[in-house]
């Protein structure tokens, strides 16, 4: 491995084969990536407890987190898959950027994807001035600042068919442009958001710029909007119809508009949800079920609450990818909301790997890096327009 990380071009590598000597390793210096082995040898408890033979890798993870959280992670074991998921999810918990999670023994061109992953999650942080969720507290006033000042802009990140590959819209991101010139994603900010109580704040305002976008775009353009909402906020009939009226003093069809609702308030929320969602479809919205399957209520939700669109989370397809067991529960997931509302969305598709897996399983419409990531409105005019003349040259030639 350490062979092959060098030829891969990593200029510095430090390797360990025991669990002592991991731990001085990561008290020495901070890492860019460790590669972690669950099945870790030798490695004495650091809590003083009796009757133990040794820590686990998972242990070793949370003195990775108190010691190197910075560092992105690839896992590796012989254990069950579903063993080095679970440890995948829990690094992701504690807020490590997990590269793979891979059974061994590793081919060599495992580690260099593995390096790959690592560099280009490195170079999108970098390039977005991404900081990881944690470390920033942000004041009342500097987030009504950044709402009233409109340092957090809308990003575009935009869905295809997955049959055809014709556009179909986008769905509309937050992104707070800050004055030190950094760029921060929507998990750095929005537990602010909400522990200050501007969630609905920042709803409206990101419903402002999909209706404005909308309203900007020529007449007979069929193509959607796609904006979060909290299941907090959509809180009964009478917020619904205030969308509804904003939609109409903008001049924007709803029919070109989708609410997806986001997985949070738990089954308490769905009640007065119900009523929101079948006021908007009344009035001719579109209403998804966001990140579905990374709640705890998504059946309950489902099941009461009147969507005519499903939103498959990225990690759903990310475990699909290597796992068995994954793929076939992705599966169900298609098949289910197939049967139950009319189009099925999977976020996250990266390589056309995965756009042929999810268009195999029967997914209407794909969005992810494959396509475009999310980008300022200048440059989704852009893209809309190359996407109208790939359209036309199709139609013509």
């Amino acid at each position: 491995m350490v062979k092959m990380l060098r030829q891969s071009g990593v200029s510095e590598v430090t390797s360990v084969l025991d669990g002592a000597r991991a731990v001085t390793a990561l008290r020495d210096r901070s890492w860019d990536l460790v590669i972690l082995d669950l099945d870790l040898t030798g490695l004495t408890s650091l809590t003083g407890l009796t009757g133990l033979t040794g820590l686990t890798g998972l242990q070793v993870i949370d003195l990775l987190a108190e010691r190197c959280r910075n560092a992105r992670l690839a896992i590796i074991s012989s254990q069950p898959s579903r063993i080095l998921n679970a440890a995948s999810a829990y690094a992701s918990h504690l807020g490590f950027t997990v590269v793979a999670a891979l059974r061994k023994p590793l081919k060599a061109e495992q580690i260099r994807n593995i390096v790959a992953a690592s560099a280009e999650r490195a170079a999108a942080d970098e390039s977005l001035g991404v900081v990881k969720p944690g470390g920033q507290r942000f004041s009342r006033e500097e987030l009504r600042g950044a709402l009233l000042g409109q340092q957090i802009q809308a990003y575009f990140q935009p869905q295809h068919c997955a049959t055809t590959g014709v556009l179909r819209g986008a769905e509309v991101l937050a992104r707070w442009h800050r004055p030190d010139g950094s760029v921060l994603a929507p998990a750095e900010f929005l537990p602010a958001i909400e522990r200050e109580g501007l969630l609905e704040s920042l709803t409206d305002y990101m419903l402002s710029c999909a209706f404005d976008c909308i309203a900007a775009e020529e007449r007979e353009s069929t193509l959607l909007m796609a904006v979060n909402v909290p299941a907090r906020v959509a809180t009964g009939v009478h917020w619904a119809q205030s969308v509804a009226d904003h939609a109409y003093h903008a001049g924007v069809d709803p029919g070109r508009v989708v609410i997806e609702i986001t997985e949070d308030g738990g089954e308490l929320c769905n009640p007065a949800l119900a009523g929101a969602v079948a006021q908007l479809r009344l009035r001719g919205f579109n209403c998804a079920i966001d990140d579905f399957g990374s709640g705890d209520s998504s059946l309950d939700r489902l099941l009461q609450v009147p969507f005519n669109e499903l939103k498959i989370n990225r990690s759903m397809l990310v475990e699909a990818r290597a796992h068995a067991h994954a793929r076939c529960l992705l599966a169900s997931t298609i098949a289910m909301a197939r049967q139950m509302v009319a189009t099925v969305v999977v976020e996250g598709v990266e390589t056309y790997m995965d756009l042929d897996m999810v268009r195999s399983l029967g997914c209407h419409n794909t969005q992810g890096y494959l396509h475009s990531r999310a980008m300022p409105k200048a440059e989704y005019v852009k893209y809309i327009a190359q996407q109208n003349l790939a359209g036309l040259g199709m139609r013509t030639g």
